[in-house]
C-alpha cells in the first residue's frame, strides 16, 4: 500500500543536510510575521542561591536538596523565560540568604532581577523545603511557599519551578510533563514508554507485545490513545494511565491510524480505511463514528486539531505528493496550507494556535523539521542533521519533541520553537513518535 511510506518513519534516506537549501526566512523574520506583538519578551534575570540544609542534615539528605536545586535551575533555563546569573569559574556567591536578614543588596550585584532561596528543614517527623522570591530592585520579599519533602524529589523541582514561572511570568510552565513514545525493543516489537519532559524516569506503559504506534494524550493526561495489530487489522486503543486497562476504540477492517484526541477530549480524529479510501472521521470514546470529514480517493492521513476544536489540519495526497489541508470541524472549507516543498507530512497544530510544525522532505532525501504559520504564506526549516520526524508540540507553545537519527539510531530530542537547543532526552537504541503531555499532576 503506497501510504505506508510516508504513514511510518523514512528511516533509509539518505543524509547530506549541507547541501539542504535553506529557507526563505529566518526564525526570527518568521516571529516578527506572526506574532501581534512583533518581538518576544525580554528575559528576566534570576540568581539562586545554594539551598541550606540545618546542622546534623545527613549527606545523602543534603545532596538530594541540592539535586533538587540543580534540576530546579535546569527547569527555569530551559522555560525560555528566564537567563541565569552565575559566578565566574571557580568562585561562589556567598551573600547571606538569613530569611530574618538577606543580603540583598549583595545579591543585587550579581546583576540579577530576582533571587530564589531554599530551606531544608526536619520538625515533628515533617520534612519541608521552603522556597523564598525576593525582588532585588526593591528589595523586598516577592512570596515564600513551603513544599512538603517527596520521594519523588525531581517532581518536587518541577513542581517549585512551574511555580515560579507562574509566579514571575503569569504563563503555565512544563516542567510537570512526560513524553510518551514508541521504544524500539526488539524486531517487530515497540512498546510505549514514557519520560519526563528532560528525559529522566523513564517507564515503560505496556508490555504485550506487538507493535504500539502513534501515541496521543488525552487533555487531561489521563489516557494515551495508540495503534497496535490486532489479528485482522491496525486498530486504535486507549490505555488508561491509572489502572493500565486497554480499551479498543476502533477495529474496522483495514487500517484505523493516527488518533488524535479533540482539545476537549470528547472525540477522537483518525484515518480509517474500512470504506476503501484512507478517509478522516471523527470518533466517540466508544468508537462509535460522528461523522466523515473527508471523502476522496486519495489517502488522507494525521489529523491534528486546532486548540479552539473548530478546525483540523491532516496530510492528502490528492494533489499527486502528500501536502497538509485545513478542514473545518463540519467539513466545510476545505484549503491547502503547504506549498513550498512536494513531500509534506506530519502536522502538529501549536497550542498557541499560530503555528505548525510538519515534516518536509528535502532535495537531498532527508526528512527535515519544518514550521509555517497558519496562512501558509512562510516557513523556516527547524533541523538539518540525520533525518527528523514526528514532531510534537510543548502544552505551552515555545518547544517541540521529534525523532531524530542523527546519532545512528532513532531517538528522542527536544528544541526550542525556532529550532534552537537541539537535545537528545532517550538512548533507548530506538525511540519513535513522541507524543508531549499536558501538564500532569503527580
Amino acid at each position: 500500500m503506497k501510504y505506508l511510506s510516508w504513514l511510518l518513519p523514512l528511516t533509509l534516506l539518505a543524509q547530506n543536510p549541507d547541501t539542504t537549501p535553506k529557507p526563505a526566512f529566518s526564525a526570527d523574520e518568521l516571529w516578527l510575521k506572526i506574532t501581534l506583538s512583533g518581538t518576544p519578551r525580554k528575559r528576566l534575570s534570576l540568581v539562586i542561591a545554594d539551598f541550606l540544609t540545618p546542622r546534623g542534615t545527613k549527606p545523602e539528605t543534603m545532596a538530594l536538596v541540592t539535586t533538587v536545586q540543580n534540576i530546579l535551575t535546569a527547569d527555569l533555563r530551559y522555560s525560555m523565560y528566564f537567563t541565569i546569573e552565575e559566578p565566574e569559574s571557580g568562585k561562589v556567591y556567598n551573600f547571606s540568604t538569613d530569611p530574618k536578614k538577606p543580603d540583598l543588596k549583595g545579591w543585587a550585584t550579581t546583576g540579577a532581577q530576582v533571587l530564589i532561596c531554599g530551606d531544608y528543614s526536619a520538625r515533628k517527623g515533617t520534612s519541608l523545603l521552603t522556597m523564598r522570591l525576593y525582588d532585588l530592585a526593591s528589595s523586598r520579599l516577592i512570596a515564600t511557599k513551603n513544599y512538603p519533602w517527596q520521594q519523588n524529589y525531581r517532581w518536587l523541582a518541577h513542581r517549585m519551578a512551574d511555580d515560579v514561572i507562574k509566579l514571575l511570568t503569569g504563563e503555565e510552565g512544563i516542567s510537570c510533563t512526560r513524553i510518551a513514545f514508541s521504544r524500539a525493543l526488539g524486531a517487530g516489537h515497540k512498546e510505549l514508554t514514557v519520560v519526563d519532559y528532560d528525559g529522566a524516569g523513564m517507564e515503560q506503559l505496556t508490555s504485550s507485545g506487538g507493535l504500539k504506534l502513534f501515541p496521543d494524550w488525552s487533555p487531561r493526561g489521563e489516557r494515551i490513545a495508540y495503534c497496535s495489530y490486532g489479528t485482522q487489522s491496525l486498530n486504535i486503543y486507549c490505555l488508561e494511565l491509572a489502572t493500565r486497562r486497554v480499551n479498543t476504540i476502533s477495529e474496522h477492517k483495514g487500517l484505523n491510524t493516527t488518533p488524535s484526541f479533540s482539545p476537549d477530549g470528547k472525540m477522537i480524529a483518525a484515518s480509517l480505511t474500512f470504506e476503501g479510501n484512507s478517509d478522516i472521521y471523527l470518533l466517540d470514546l466508544n468508537g462509535r463514528i460522528i461523522r466523515r470529514l473527508t471523502n476522496h480517493p486519495a489517502i488522507d492521513v494525521s489529523p491534528t486539531w486546532s486548540p479552539n476544536g473548530r478546525e483540523l489540519a491532516f496530510v492528502s495526497d490528492r494533489t499527486g505528493t502528500p501536502q497538509i489541508y485545513i478542514i473545518n470541524v463540519d467539513g466545510t472549507d476545505l484549503r491547502r496550507l503547504t506549498f513550498s516543498g512536494s513531500y509534506n507530512t506530519s502536522p502538529v497544530w501549536s497550542p498557541k494556535g499560530d503555528l505548525i510544525a510538519f515534516v518536509q522532505r528535502q532535495p537531498d532525501a532527508s526528512n527535515q523539521i519544518c514550521l509555517t504559520n497558519i496562512l501558509g504564506d512562510t516557513y523556516i526549516r527547524l533541523t538539518s542533521q540525520g533525518n527528523n520526524e514526528e514532531p510534537s508540540w510543548s502544552p505551552d507553545g515555545l518547544h517541540i519533541a521529534f525523532a531524530s537519527n542523527r546519532t545512528g539510531a532513532w531517538e528522542i530530542w527536544t528544541m526550542d520553537w525556532n529550532g534552537a537547543n537541539q537535545r537528545q532526552i532517550t538512548r533507548t537504541g530506538g525511540a519513535f513518535s513522541p507524543a508531549w503531555s499536558p501538564r500532569l499532576a503527580r
